[in-house]
């Protein structure tokens, strides 16, 4: 990534930051691009310059989180053991939304998702946990009576929920802690019994 693209990136982070509490009492449908600008002290060439239309705040949005786990959770995702590389996986998407705080968490949980590119099953942590799950079903250590693709949409609304929880109890318990047992128990829900 260029130095130019990390600016952008950062730049976008600052408007989304900014437009978090906001989002927390309104939808993005009730305000206008004068109303984000105002609230992220930009203008309205500047809010065309990193969006290209007031909906890809969403895209945005779910992109952070996409773009994590291909930074921080793929690259540790090396293991001959499939049922590790999951648990990584999990543990990553975990501990970004922690990170990210229970307002983001809450404002992407009570989004419906309309646009095709943000359905989970079309996204890069879906379709990796999918592989990872599928390679786990060849080698034996993951349950067969379920697709690959079934298992990984119930692994994903577990993950979620835990997610949906802890925003909210507005993040007052520590989503990482509570996470590790949380994903043992998905763990051995996928694993194949002995």
């Amino acid at each position: 990534m260029t130095k130019i693209e990390q600016k952008q990136n950062a730049k976008r982070k600052e408007i989304l930051m900014k437009l978090l509490p906001v989002l927390e009492n309104k939808t993005l449908d009730e305000l206008s691009v004068e109303d984000i600008c105002s609230i992220a002290d930009i203008s309205v060439g500047s809010f065309y310059h990193y969006f290209e239309k007031k909906s890809d705040i969403l895209v945005a949005l779910f992109t952070r989180t996409d773009i994590h786990m291909e930074e921080h959770a793929f690259p540790k995702m090396t293991s001959k053991n499939e049922l590790e590389n999951i648990r990584i996986f999990a543990t990553e998407w975990v501990k970004f939304n922690e990170s990210d705080g229970p307002e983001r968490s809450k404002m992407i949980s009570s989004i419906s998702v309309t646009d095709q590119s943000m359905r989970g099953d079309t996204r890069s942590p879906i379709k990796v946990l999918t592989e990872h799950i599928a390679r786990g079903q060849k080698s034996g250590t993951i349950r067969e009576d379920l697709s690959a693709e079934r298992l990984a949409t119930m692994f994903m609304i577990g993950l979620r929920g835990l997610g949906l929880d802890w925003t909210r109890r507005g993040g007052s318990y520590s989503l990482t802690g509570y996470g590790k047992d949380y994903i043992e128990l998905l763990i051995r829900a996928i694993s194949k019994q002995q």
